[in-house]
C-alpha cells in the first residue's frame, strides 16, 4: 500500500502519494521530508526551480499509458500559486 501526503493551505488541499510528491518537493529545492511546511516568502523560489527541474522539461512519451512527472506535479503547482497570491503557507504531512 503507497503512502499518501496531504498538503493544506488556507488556498486548498491536496493529497499525493509519497513516491510522487518527494521528488516533486526534491525539486522545488525542498528537502523532501514529510512533515514539513513551505512559508509565503519561500514559495516564488521554489516555483521558480520547479520549472527549472528537468522533469518538468522533457515530456515523456505521449503514446505511453504512464502518467509523467510534469503532470503529477502541476496540482502541486496550482496549489503554491494560489497560496503565494493569498500569503499562506502550506503544510504537508
Amino acid at each position: 500500500m503507497s503512502t499518501i501526503v496531504q498538503f493544506e493551505s488556507r488556498a486548498g488541499n491536496l493529497i499525493m502519494f509519497k513516491e510522487h510528491a518527494v521528488p516533486i518537493l526534491k525539486g522545488m529545492g525542498l528537502s523532501g521530508e514529510i512533515p514539513s511546511a513551505i512559508l509565503p516568502d519561500d514559495i516564488e523560489r521554489a516555483l521558480d526551480l520547479i520549472h527549472e527541474c528537468a522533469f518538468m522539461k522533457v515530456d515523456n512519451n505521449q503514446n505511453k499509458v504512464r502518467i509523467s512527472q510534469k503532470t503529477r506535479a502541476l496540482p502541486l503547482i496550482e496549489l503554491l500559486v494560489r497560496a503565494r497570491k493569498r500569503k499562506c503557507e502550506v503544510i504537508w504531512r
